[in-house]
């Protein structure tokens, strides 16, 4: 952990800022999760209500980053907090104790999912502004500890706030918790590093947008970077989020306290990963990490496949050993992810981040659908190992072509990476 940036002021108001405010968005999912069963008992609906924040991100992203760069970010942050806060503590004190029915859930989600699209591009752009280049890998390590704290803390306290005082008490906890987040971020000096003297306009903006997509395009290292995005996150996320979960229900049997292991062991495999990072990336440029990671990860899937495919007779066992190397690809992937980051931020123009990151976090975001869509579609036609073996195939061949890539110096000079694990 490079220790400048816990010095760092600046990034230490931010990123507790963002911890309160991660906390509070997992309480009130959590919180939502229970109200929508509780008044519906419908899945569907359920589900429709998780589409509904994940859409307008989605759809967004994109043109978000555009803005990003156009604005001030200190501003833009801290308006945004602030909107989020005034929109849930409104709807408490407009309904004064009365039910909160269907549509009005939707309209939340919804606008929510709207203000969050700005969120993370926002974060990823404002870090290389206020840390030096020899810290992002500690600061964007440090982010996903946050993210990685509210996915832990905020399930918690939503279960136990929900259960003690109701869903109006959330929304006034997630509403405040955005308006601290907005008032530590007012402690926050971020250098003002895209002004411009040009006239904001709807040409302007698609100018900008496209001028974004052909840096992409134009750029054979940002090309690589979304071909490894698309693949990594369809094959990854496709096999872990939905084939370990369905191969430790339907095929090894297990129990609900087993079950609820699967999430808790990714967990811990990001923070531990998290905390080994600057052991694991001494000595290494990245693209000697990139292609260990990565092959760590084949491996991992290949081990997976050969348990699911049965030579081992005790389902307890196999169970375990899924479990072991589960923590593996937690760890080697948000290690690829870290990485990933800091070049990205290191690479591009910060005049040019907010539509760059944008673009590619939208590219994240839209790979995983896909993978979890093809991987519901193999395990339903295939047997259970075949996909996790698809997946072991599929990145190591990525990790070859990357080392060949680097070895004849046509993929990218060293000390770059192509992909991420997110």
């Amino acid at each position: 952990m490079n220790a400048s940036v816990l010095k760092n002021k600046n990034f230490l108001f931010l990123i507790l800022a963002k911890l309160i405010s991660s906390i509070g968005t997992f309480v009130q999912s959590t919180a939502f999760a229970l109200y929508v069963i509780d008044q519906t008992h419908s899945s569907l609906l359920f589900a429709s209500v998780l589409m509904a924040t994940l859409i307008p991100r989605g759809l967004l992203s994109p043109v978000c980053g555009v803005i990003i760069d156009w604005m001030n970010r200190k501003r833009l942050l801290i308006t945004l907090d602030i909107i989020s806060g005034a929109i849930l503590i409104a709807v408490v004190v407009i309904l004064n104790g009365g039910d909160i029915g269907l549509p009005l859930i939707y309209c939340i989600a919804v606008l929510l999912g709207i203000v969050s699209a700005f969120d993370e591009p926002i974060v990823m752009t404002v870090i290389p502004s206020i840390v030096d280049k020899e810290g992002l890998e500690s600061a964007n390590a440090l982010n996903m500890v946050t993210l990685s704290l509210g996915n832990i803390l905020g399930p918690i306290l939503g279960v136990l706030l929900y259960g003690m005082f109701g869903i109006h008490v959330i929304l006034l906890v997630n509403g405040a918790s955005f308006l601290l987040a907005a008032l530590l971020q007012s402690f926050v000096h971020i250098p003002v590093e895209n002004t411009s003297d040009e006239k904001r306009s709807f040409g302007k903006f698609r100018k900008d947008f496209v001028e974004g997509l052909q840096y992409l395009w134009g750029n054979s290292r940002m090309k690589t970077i979304i071909i490894c995005i698309i693949i990594q996150n369809c094959f990854f996320n496709g096999a872990t989020q939905v084939g370990i979960p369905f191969v430790a229900r339907e095929q090894l049997k297990v129990s609900n306290a087993q079950f609820s292991l699967i999430e808790i062991c990714v967990i811990v495999g990001v923070v531990l990963g998290i905390a080994f990072s600057g052991v694991i990336k001494k000595n290494k440029t990245t693209d000697q990490l990139f292609i260990r990671m990565l092959s760590y990860i084949g491996a991992a899937f290949l081990c997976i496949g050969l348990v699911v495919f049965g030579w081992i007779a005790s389902s307890q066992i196999n169970f375990y050993l899924i479990l072991c190397f589960y923590l593996i690809l937690g760890i080697t992937s948000i290690n690829v992810s870290i990485s990933f980051q800091a070049e990205l931020q290191r690479e591009v123009d910060n005049k040019l981040l907010g539509r760059i990151s944008s673009v590619v976090l939208a590219l994240i975001m839209a790979s995983v659908p896909v993978g979890q869509g093809l991987y519901g579609w193999m395990f339903e036609t295939f047997p259970s190992e075949v996909p996790f073996l698809i997946s072991a195939f599929v990145i190591l061949v990525i990790a070859a072509s990357y080392r060949t890539g680097v070895k004849k110096g046509t993929t990218i000079q060293r000390g770059t990476i192509h992909e991420t694990s997110l």
